[in-house]
């Protein structure tokens, strides 16, 4: 880990430690320990089916040729490194496992997940507006619109980034003069997303819808194990606001920032902002625990 990772985790753990202290750590532990065990189980699970969805995601795009089950593992892990660096950037360890696995070059299978999370960040961008619009109802202040607002704008920056980056030639002249040994690296990126047709970018977008209900479903599936009494279509519309934060590079998986929204969140719909915290806490445990099966993956390329 070099020193602006640590630097970022620090980052971090102020800003969830000042969000703890705050909203009062007795409560949020004590939220912690009385979690009903058979719900936060039955989340895992809801988890795991949607990282198998995720992983056919990535089958779709790169057009067979990769079993699911050497796919699976190699997403996971990546998702586990994700957890642990700023803007989730760890995910790219998930692209270097297919390339190994497929012996292909890595920067084609770095633009094709390049190419998954634009349309990700696609889907988000319209869930983020819904979610805007369903919460206009709740919002009693201007900071609270102005956070809801900012998150929205998030990832259509995101999404422009990657569709620039990987669909014009406005990147290949600025880095053609910085680097032309990283020019042929990006084109080849860009020569990999291009042979994606429609209908799997297509496929590749409705999976991506279904991995938003499965991972609300785990997510729903926290909160009851919480207590928490909050209907399926307000956590439908959490999800997108808050997995949107963790992109925001300042912290790993923007920890703290993404408590704090949760936080924020659930004071906006009337529920107790220190079970808001305790919830994306666990949330994060929950699928940090499920994607540590991901360890496979380094076992089958020592294999």
């Amino acid at each position: 880990m070099d020193y602006k990772n640590i630097l970022a985790f620090v980052i971090g753990i102020v800003i969830l430690a000042y969000i703890i202290l705050t909203l009062g750590i007795e409560k949020i532990v004590q939220l912690i320990l009385q979690i009903r065990m058979e719900f936060f189980v039955l989340a895992a699970i809801v988890y795991l089916i949607h990282e198998i969805v995720a992983s056919y995601v990535l089958k779709v795009a790169l057009g067979g040729g990769l079993r699911i089950r050497r796919i699976v593992p190699a997403h996971m892990l990546g998702m586990l490194y994700a957890n642990a660096t700023p803007g989730r950037v760890g995910y790219l360890y998930t692209a270097l496992s297919l390339a190994k696995k497929t012996g292909s070059r890595r920067s084609a299978k770095i633009g094709i997940i390049a190419l998954s999370q634009g349309l990700n960040f696609l889907s988000k961008t319209f869930l983020c507006l819904l979610a805007v619009i369903y919460f206009s109802a709740f919002i009693p202040s201007m900071g609270s619109q102005a956070y809801l607002l900012l998150v929205s704008v998030a990832p259509i920056i995101f999404l422009i980034g990657i569709l620039i980056a990987l669909y014009t030639k406005i990147v290949n002249k600025i880095i053609g003069k910085l680097s032309p040994r990283f020019l042929e690296y990006l084109e080849s990126m860009q020569a990999a997303v291009r042979e994606v047709d429609k209908g799997r970018l297509a496929r590749m977008l409705l999976l991506i819808l279904l991995g938003w209900f499965i991972m609300s479903l785990q997510w729903f599936l926290v909160a009851a194990s919480l207590g928490i009494d909050v209907g399926f279509l307000t956590v439908l519309m959490f999800q997108p606001l808050l997995t949107t934060i963790m992109f925001v590079p300042i912290s790993p998986s923007g920890l703290g920032l993404a408590e704090g929204g949760s936080a924020l969140l659930f004071g906006i719909v009337n529920l107790d902002p220190a079970a808001g915290a305790a919830f994306l806490l666990l949330v994060r445990f929950n699928a940090i625990l499920v994607d540590s099966l991901g360890l496979i993956d380094v076992r089958m390329h020592n294999g």
